[in-house]
């Protein structure tokens, strides 16, 4: 008789103990693409309970992961900077809660992306020293932007075009300004006429609004989750420091200010630091709840 109610409190009490998480055979891990070019993105998708967010590494950061309701799984972006030398990469994913841990590599390959050749005024190109020291202290202070620790994401859908016309300046292209080696073009320049709108990608904070030496009347967004948006050579900037902005909200007007050639738009992106190409952004965002 003893023996039975022996048995049966051992019975209760493994039916009352917590059972362990087996996250390692549940969680599961894809990836957009097995590789990508330097420049470039791709989507990270993790399978794992809306209460169980789980951790990924990639160049030694951490990528900002958002839960997505209509796949039920945790989104980022990997990015490649523009300069990242070609090679294999890993990606660590966690599960904190469980112990899960699990390594897969990506490989980042090369791309020649052509060379644009432009010719501009000399003063522009040549700095003489106050110009030269201008563009100096303009460069320290917009570089603080890129160290700024990652804000909660304010966005969980596609990014806009900021204008809806022609691309007339590709990304990545080396340039030859004057007939003199130049920096890589590190955005997309996009056609528009001085006074035409120029929309917010999403939706936004304003880090900077400055009037540099190169860039001209510059606007600086933050939507947080390590993605920071700039738009350049503006003629009129419509919002100012630490203003929130929405999604495909005018923050300012195309124009002509800084080192240019005529009216556009400079439109680049930041992702976790990498400097990328903003079209890719844009195909890839428009996939995050497929």
């Amino acid at each position: 008789m003893i023996r039975t109610y022996a048995v049966f409190f051992l019975a209760v009490c493994f039916l009352l103990m917590p059972l362990k998480s087996e996250s390692s055979d549940e969680t599961k891990v894809f990836f957009s693409s097995a590789s990508l070019v330097r420049g470039d993105l791709i989507l990270i998708t993790i399978h794992a309970d809306l209460l169980e967010k789980p951790l990924a590494f990639w160049m030694k950061k951490e990528i900002p992961l958002i839960y997505s309701q209509a796949n039920a799984s945790w989104r980022g972006f990997i990015a490649a900077d523009l300069k990242q030398k070609p090679g294999v990469y890993k990606v660590v994913v966690q599960l904190p809660s469980s112990g899960f841990e699990k390594e897969f590599y990506i490989r980042v390959n090369d791309r020649d992306y052509g060379v644009r050749k432009l010719k501009l005024d000399p003063k522009k190109v040549d700095l003489d020293a106050e110009a030269l020291n201008r563009a100096g202290n303009e460069a320290a202070i917009v570089n603080e932007l890129w160290t700024a620790d990652c804000q909660l994401p304010l966005w969980d859908d596609g990014f806009l075009m900021p204008v809806d016309k022609k691309i007339v300046g590709t990304f990545g292209r080396r340039s030859i300004i004057n007939k003199r080696k130049r920096a890589p073009h590190t955005g997309v320049d996009i056609s528009g006429k001085s006074g035409d709108p120029v929309k917010a990608i999403h939706n936004g904070t304003v880090m900077l609004v400055a009037d540099h030496f190169f860039t001209g009347n510059s606007l600086y967004l933050n939507h947080g989750g390590c993605i920071i948006s700039m738009y350049f050579h503006l003629d009129k900037i419509l919002v100012k420091n630490g203003d929130k902005v929405e999604k495909g909200q005018i923050i300012g007007l195309v124009g002509a200010t800084g080192r240019v050639t005529e009216s556009h738009l400079h439109w680049g992106v930041r992702i976790n630091g990498a400097r990328v190409n903003p079209l890719t952004l844009i195909k890839l965002s428009g996939k995050w709840d497929e």
